[in-house]
Order: C-alpha cells, then sequence, then structure tokens
C-alpha cells in the first residue's frame, strides 16, 4: 500500500467548500494512522482556521489514538468535533483487532469530551458480534455520551480476512438501528458506510427507524452514492438540511 501526501490547503480548503454548498455544517479531516505525529498535528491546526473563516462550517477530526497534550492541543485550536470509533463490543473487539487494544480506543474517547469537544463514536455491525454484544455496545457508548455514532454496515472486502463475512440482512440491519435510537435517544444517529450494499431501497426506511444523519458521497475505502441521490431522499421524506445541534 502506498502512503497518500496530505492534500495540499487549496486541495482541502475547495473539499470544505464543496461541503458547505451540499448544505453540510461539518468537514472532517480523516488520516488513516494509528496517532498523529507532530508534523501531523502542526498541519491540522493550520488548517482547521482556514477551513473556518473560508466555509462557516465546523471542523472535526478523525486521526487515530491521541494523548492527552494532542487532546488539549486540538481541542485549543479549535477542533469542534473528534472522531473516534469503537467499532463494536470490548468482549469482541480482540477478535477482530489486534494492533491496539480497546482500552486505548476508550481512553481516547474519554480525553475528547474532557477536553470539551463533541465526540463521534462509530459502530461497525456484521463482524461476527452477537445480539448480546450488540446491547453490549450500546451500553458502552452509553457510558461514553456521544454527540454522534456513525452506524456503518461490514461490505466485505476482498483479501480482507472479513471477506467471508455475509452482509447483515436489511431487516435485521433496520432492527438494530430502532434499538441504537432506543438505546441512544439523545445522540445523532448517523448512517455511514455500507448503508447501500445492506439496505439498497430500504435505506429511507432506516431513516424512519432512528437515523437522523447521514455521510453523503464516498468513504474511506469505498464508494457511496451520489449526494443527489441522499438529498433527494430527505426531500421525499420532508427531513430538514444542516442541523447537528439537537436530534430532530
Amino acid at each position: 500500500m502506498l502512503a497518500t501526501p496530505f492534500l495540499d490547503r487549496d486541495e482541502i480548503l475547495a473539499a470544505a467548500r464543496e461541503t458547505a454548498e451540499l448544505g453540510a455544517s461539518e468537514f472532517c479531516i480523516v488520516l488513516a494512522v494509528r496517532g498523529p505525529d507532530e508534523p501531523t498535528m502542526q498541519r491540522i491546526l493550520e488548517l482547521v482556521p482556514d477551513i473556518r473563516s473560508e466555509t462557516g462550517v465546523n471542523v472535526s477530526v478523525s486521526a487515530g489514538i491521541l494523548t492527552r497534550e494532542q487532546a488539549e492541543r486540538f481541542a485549543a485550536g479549535g477542533v469542534h468535533r473528534y472522531n473516534h470509533n469503537l467499532e463494536t463490543a470490548r468482549s469482541h473487539f480482540p477478535k477482530v483487532v489486534t494492533t491496539h487494544t480497546f482500552d486505548e480506543r476508550w481512553e481516547t474517547c474519554e480525553l475528547v469530551t474532557e477536553y470539551g469537544m463533541e465526540l463521534c463514536c462509530g459502530v461497525l455491525l456484521g463482524l461476527g458480534e452477537s445480539d448480546a454484544q450488540r446491547l453490549e455496545l450500546i451500553g458502552q457508548l452509553q457510558q461514553l455520551g456521544p454527540a454522534e455514532v456513525p452506524v456503518n454496515f461490514l461490505n466485505p472486502r476482498p483479501g480482507t480476512p472479513l471477506e467471508i463475512r455475509p452482509l447483515t440482512p436489511a431487516k435485521d440491519a433496520l432492527k438494530w438501528i430502532a434499538l441504537f435510537r432506543i438505546g441512544l435517544p439523545d445522540v445523532i444517529l448517523r448512517y455511514a458506510g455500507g448503508r447501500e450494499l445492506t439496505l439498497g431501497d430500504l435505506q429511507e426506511a432506516g431513516m424512519s427507524a432512528g437515523i437522523n444523519a447521514l455521510i453523503v458521497g464516498n468513504y474511506l475505502t469505498t464508494l457511496g452514492r451520489a449526494p443527489e441521490q441522499d438529498l433527494e431522499m430527505l426531500d421525499r421524506l420532508s427531513m430538514p438540511i444542516g442541523s447537528l445541534s439537537k436530534v430532530l
């Protein structure tokens, strides 16, 4: 795998403007790293005020595991929200991840809220976890108190250890969307990766079951659908666009 250079300022600002024009109120800088090194920290902290002043949108960051000092600097530098997923329950985590521990993720999540940033803490359903472990995960999210929970469904990728996992059945996905909403009544519950493959034409049903936000466009390693399709869906459902301050 080749490393991708950090995008330059003009490219990032162009992407942020495009995001704002679609009606979004948040722009996220995402890095596929275990945690940010010092040059990465400096680069992000240079970009955050530029994005805010140029577009008016809030800036969130996803850059892996943080130290206390890094969390403090991000908060002081204007990062509105930090994205750090639990993915799956503590009891199932070691069966999926071997490069770091659940506790390392948990500690980063706690640092984010301690320093006053909003926590975005996502889940990935379909990793072979049991129903009991999904309920365990809801309880762990209740403890953390995130502002937002992106709900991802596994899209088994060829050549990965999870390529043999079956897709989550659409009706099962809808049931768990509803259960996450019941368990986390005050969070922004956001459609994320895998929804197009798992739910297909039932994506509107998921919005009615408890989803009240969505990631538009493509994801980190897989394609989504055209933003215009999601905007049309929201229009059909008479759901407003652009408010991330409360559950709608």
